[in-house]
């Protein structure tokens, strides 16, 4: 007898984009809640650089830009 397994089907990319919004609006959620304001600069730019860098593809020229600012 063979079972034939069906593969699991792929998260579409409106589903993986809602997944990761859910993800920076807990963590925006969670310094609320503990009054921790001082660290979303951080996580802004942060957010903000990996946001250039999926832009871009990683291109080569963008990164000495972005090492000049960290």
């Amino acid at each position: 007898m063979s079972r034939t397994m069906s593969k699991p089907s792929k998260p579409s990319w409106i589903r993986r984009l809602g997944r990761r919004l859910r993800t920076l609006g807990g963590l925006f959620a969670h310094f609320a809640s503990r009054q921790r304001f001082f660290l979303l600069p951080l996580v802004i730019v942060l957010v903000l650089a990996g946001l250039l860098l999926l832009a871009t593809g990683g291109l080569s020229y963008v990164a000495p830009f972005l090492y000049s600012i960290f």
